[in-house]
């Protein structure tokens, strides 16, 4: 809390700053909107009830937490905070204007976002397709070293994305339907608590959960259905958790049986063009917060070679 004109600011208004971006930028707790921590060594060392605070130690204060606040805004303090001398010159101003940064970024609706400009956007695994039938699956799992690594990626405002595009420019039926169902779904993404269309406007997000949320049992995050005569083919976006990580399974269901298109047998055409299924991850990088990227492999349910 704010500290009074002539009270003497030492190590325990210290150690409460300290712990306040400590929670912001260091080892992972909580769950959900309560999750904190960026996995990160912060500058500003521990200090006991017998030390006295030195301006080395107020400034390494200010360093950690003008990283957390461009790293969520993009943009420096403004006004900046104070760099000081000496302990001594460690005022009600100085100290009140850092205690205020450091409540601005550790709150539950700031401390997950990542401003643009403070992040790398990385291919985890595209793949084509081309003239095929039946379900076709791209299975990929994206795995971190330890629990606390996997945290970190979301807490800084870490996603997944999953993209589809097919390419194609012919006049058959049903591969211009399943066009139609990706063109207007484009990004599904998955953070700490939501699934999410990042972009286009097709389909349903059938459970609005992300990473905190996602357990051992599979589910389904999003789907997107055919139009008639081809409403039995399926887009869907599976996830589950694995240890360190989250597999998610990305399916194009053709359940299409065929349809008469004049005498005869009914026809199962294949879906023409090209299909590239296209998942990525938005990682925090840079000179502010840099969290630790997942390593991507092949579950074994995968068709896409």
């Amino acid at each position: 809390m704010a500290v009074n004109v002539g009270q003497s600011i030492g190590e325990a208004e210290y150690t409460t700053l300290r712990t306040g971006i400590n929670l912001v930028m260091g080892t992972p707790t909580g769950t959900g909107t309560a999750a904190a921590g960026y996995n990160l060594a912060t500058s500003a060392a521990a200090r006991g009830p017998a030390d006295k605070i030195q301006a080395a130690d107020w400034n390494a204060l200010k360093a950690d937490t003008d990283k957390a606040y461009v790293h969520q805004t993009g943009n420096a303090i403004s006004p900046a905070l104070a760099t000081v001398n000496t302990d001594s010159s460690i005022t009600k101003v100085i100290h009140d204007a850092l205690e205020t940064a450091i409540n601005f970024v550790k709150t539950d609706g700031q401390r997950f976002n990542l401003a643009a400009g403070q992040s790398t956007t990385t291919s985890a695994r595209s793949k084509g397709k081309t003239n095929w039938n039946g379900t076709q699956i791209h299975d990929v799992t994206f795995t971190w070293a330890s629990s606390n690594a996997a945290k970190a990626f979301f807490n800084a405002g870490g996603r997944l994305r999953i993209a589809t595009t097919l390419s194609y420019s012919g006049s058959e039926a049903k591969t211009l339907d399943w066009q139609t169902m990706v063109a207007d779904t484009s990004v599904i993404a998955i953070n700490y608590v939501s699934a999410f269309k990042e972009s286009g406007t097709g389909g349903t997000i059938s459970a609005n959960d992300g990473y905190y949320d996602i357990n051992g049992t599979e589910r389904e995050l999003y789907t997107r259905g055919g139009a008639s005569p081809y409403s039995e083919n399926n887009y869907r976006v599976l996830a589950r958790s694995i240890t360190n990580g989250l597999r998610i399974r990305v399916l194009y269901e053709d359940n299409d049986a065929g349809d008469q298109t004049g005498t005869g047998a009914a026809v199962d055409e294949n879906v023409q063009g090209t299909l590239t299924s296209a998942l990525s991850y938005v990682r925090a990088t840079g000179t502010n917060v840099e969290v630790t990227a997942p390593t991507i492999s092949t579950g074994d349910t995968n068709t896409f070679t």
